[in-house]
């Protein structure tokens, strides 16, 4: 059994990767060429619900859904329990990233549901739309003003109505 340190480690390791995997060929499957045959599957919801995280093309799922996640693990070696640990919170944040609701303790659905919108933002899970300035118009909207980790049992959108003049 890998101890405490090494799972925190490959998993820290992991979320990077994953970061990086998935924005860079979830940008490329928005490439006007490939778009329209591969990851469009995908924007038939403009409004995401959490079903539709693995509504894809085949080669999409294969390419930008599961390689990032397994990346990490396997430049890592890591453990089998450490894979487990590791794919039970990329499901989880990946299905929460799609579901429309601010769960506690886990990142905001607000940037994903943008991308539904607009499709030109948003990419990734933060780090990189922040590097690349994938997220200027986002975090200038109302829905870049309910991104963050709510702990109150009250719906985001009455704490942050979209019609509020802010």
């Amino acid at each position: 059994m890998p101890s405490g340190l090494e799972i925190l480690r490959d998993i820290f390791i992991s979320i990077l990767c994953e970061e990086i995997g998935f924005y860079y060929t979830h940008r490329l499957f928005h490439h006007p060429r490939i778009y329209k045959y591969v990851h469009k599957k995908h924007h038939e919801w403009t409004a995401p619900v959490s079903i539709t995280s693995i509504y894809c093309h085949p080669l999409e799922h294969a390419i930008s859904n599961l390689s990032p996640v397994l990346l990490g693990p396997t430049v890592c070696g890591s453990h089998v329990v450490t894979l487990w640990i590791w794919a039970s919170i990329a499901i989880l944040s990946t299905t929460c990233s799609h579901s429309g609701y601010h769960f506690p303790l886990m990142l905001s659905p607000e940037p994903h549901d943008y991308h539904h919108k607009v499709f030109n933002e948003c990419f990734g899970t933060g780090l990189l739309d922040w590097l690349h300035g994938t997220d200027t118009t986002f975090r200038k909207s109302v829905e870049g003003k309910r991104n963050y980790m709510s702990w109150s049992l009250k719906p985001i959108k009455q704490i942050h109505p979209e019609n509020k003049k802010e």
